[in-house]
């Protein structure tokens, strides 16, 4: 069953037009993979979807009109934001972070949702005192992700998890994704340059180039392409 759905989203920057007509949907409990070389507009539809800019065609969650809803409205539908470099609070503790991610659960469901993220990522729950910014970068990482999930949303968009962080620190970061989809059923609309990875935690992906979708299907049919594999696979 479809999740979120769009059919001829076009977003952009005041005059500069980004996103030419894009159709794409998240059935319930998937992962997508957005695949696309720097500029082809991946960072712009995570943000015309969570309404940090305006878009026009029609963008639907769970039947649910987004396009012209302000992002705090769209969160509360379910739908949580990891942008590109983090966003996290760099002066604030790690647990005020994550208490900052629940600002929409009553007191008691957040008490559930710290130990229940601090149990997937230990190394938080060893820091849930220190100030964000004096984190590692995969640690982070690893904070923005559990903030985002805090208040169980249904839908988690991802902007590159993997940028900065060294090849093991990824694979963890691509673990853990992999087993919240695995254990809570939450959709995931990841945009990643590490296709390997991305790919095997999905299971569609779909291929921008300049703003529009050139291919789509499952992330094994795309995988298997030699077009692909050369340009993003490297092989």
């Amino acid at each position: 069953m479809s999740l979120l759905e769009l059919q001829g989203l076009s977003a952009g920057y005041g005059p500069v037009q980004v996103l030419h007509g894009i159709d794409l949907r998240v059935d319930q409990g998937q992962v997508t993979v957005v695949l696309g070389a720097n500029g082809a507009g991946k960072t712009t539809l995570l943000r015309a979807l969570s309404g940090i800019i305006k878009g026009t065609g029609t963008v639907t969650f769970d039947g649910i009109s987004l396009l012209g809803r302000p992002s705090e409205k769209i969160a509360a539908l379910g739908i949580s934001h990891v942008p590109q470099g983090r966003g996290t609070f760099d002066d604030m503790s790690v647990e005020d972070n994550l208490r900052v991610g629940a600002y929409l659960r009553p007191q008691h469901q957040a008490k559930g949702a710290l130990d229940r993220w601090y149990d997937l990522f230990p190394r938080l729950a060893d820091r849930r005192n220190q100030q964000a910014g004096s984190l590692s970068g995969g640690e982070q990482q690893m904070l923005a992700i559990a903030r985002a999930l805090m208040p169980e949303p249904r839908l988690l968009l991802l902007d590159e998890p993997s940028l900065g962080l060294a090849p093991n620190t990824t694979r963890m970061v691509f673990d853990s994704l992999g087993r919240i989809n695995e254990e809570t059923g939450t959709a995931m609309l990841v945009v990643e340059q590490n296709a390997h990875l991305a790919l095997e935690i999905g299971s569609a992906a779909v291929l921008l180039e300049a703003g529009r979708v050139v291919s789509s299907g499952t992330s094994d049919e795309l995988r298997g392409r030699e077009d692909i594999r050369r340009a993003y696979l490297g092989y």
